[in-house]
């Protein structure tokens, strides 16, 4: 099944987490929210309005990989390339630090980029993060060193107490395209 198109468009390239990203005057915002949010999202907003969503998406970043000493080692040059109510985009090519013994991306880091990535797309929507109560990866793909990792994430409910999210970990093609490497669901304790 194919992704919806959710992109904020800045005009710019995937920022990295101590840089927030700075719009030209000539920019435009479009966003759609994910499939099954809860409650009406807009079709459009303001430019204001989705660069402080992404600023604020940026900042919870920032604090996981300032705060975390796992991330702080594994993720350290991830980059958020967009984010809208519900759904985030984030940037990572494959590193050393990332490959298992037979030099292909390690399942962990896969479950780590799920972890991460679900509990964003659920900052997204003005949530708390909260804890994780269940997380699922299906590995049906491969990566290497230097590739170059889209990874997606979807708040698909998100209630009063739990919080249901769906990511999609894909490598980049030499000619563009993206291949699935894995994909998970994740559900968190929100209250």
């Amino acid at each position: 099944m194919p992704l919806p198109d959710h992109t904020l468009s800045t005009g710019s390239e995937p920022v990295p987490c101590s840089i927030s990203p700075v719009p030209d005057a000539n920019s435009t915002v479009e966003t759609q929210s994910a499939p099954n949010i809860d409650g009406p999202a807009p079709s459009s907003t303001t430019k204001s309005d989705d660069l402080d969503l992404f600023n604020s998406v940026q900042t919870i970043l920032s604090t996981y990989l300032t705060s975390s000493p796992l991330y702080k080692i594994l993720l350290s040059s991830i980059l958020l390339s967009s984010a809208s109510h519900g759904h985030v985009t984030l940037k990572l090519v494959v590193l050393p630090v990332h490959v298992n013994s037979k030099a292909i991306l390690h399942g962990s880091l896969s479950a780590t980029l799920v972890d991460l990535v679900g509990g964003l797309a659920i900052a997204s929507t003005g949530s708390k993060t909260g804890v994780s109560t269940d997380l699922h990866v299906s590995f049906v793909g491969s990566a290497r060193e230097g590739d170059t990792l889209w990874v997606e994430g979807f708040a698909e409910r998100v209630g009063a107490t739990l919080a249901f999210t769906r990511v999609r970990v894909e490598k980049e093609s030499p000619g563009g395209e993206r291949v699935l490497v894995a994909t998970g669901s994740h559900t968190k304790y929100v209250r």
